[in-house]
């Protein structure tokens, strides 16, 4: 019997490539951490994550999601969030107006994949706002975001605090 690709339904592919390019790149990350020091790594990973965060904002643009406002602009970050790094995410709105919008994260396949890598320090501030920098000043300078608590310095879970400046 030959076995095609086509055979795996589409939502099992995703969630094998995503959980793919999660595993990938933290033990990237680790290694770049391990070899460059906690400094260093910042440094580089702001490079990296900025033009991650950029061309996502770019990319969401391009399929009609505009962030006008905090509500829109939330919604569209943790669009694609979900789309690059799979349905591990579980992200649900705890708060949601046009001016002010936190999204809660029980769920992150990047702090999955470092509980599953054994890492205890943290690899994923510095990707994490850089990445938020570049894409929320791109998608909409008049948006602002930032962390409440984060899973991996500890807390239950991980909130994103959109704001439309006033």
């Amino acid at each position: 019997m030959e076995f095609k690709v086509d055979q795996i339904p589409l939502e099992t592919k995703w969630a094998i490539a995503t959980k793919g390019l999660t595993g990938a790149l933290t033990a990237h990350l680790q290694a770049l951490y391990s070899l460059a020091g906690k400094e260093k790594y910042s440094e580089i990973m702001r490079q990296i994550w900025t033009q991650i965060g950029q061309a996502s904002a770019e990319l969401v643009k391009s399929l009609g999601m505009t962030g006008d406002n905090a509500k829109s602009a939330a919604e569209a970050g943790a669009a694609i969030c979900i789309c690059a790094m799979g349905p591990e995410y579980a992200i649900e709105e705890i708060e949601a107006s046009p001016d002010k919008t936190v999204m809660k994260i029980t769920e992150c396949p990047w702090w999955n994949r470092m509980k599953e890598f054994g890492i205890s320090h943290d690899l994923l501030s510095a990707c994490d706002l850089s990445f938020w920098e570049l894409f929320i000043k791109s998608l909409n300078p008049k948006v602002t975001m930032k962390h409440g608590k984060q899973m991996h310095l500890g807390d239950p879970y991980c909130e994103w605090i959109f704001e439309t400046k006033k």
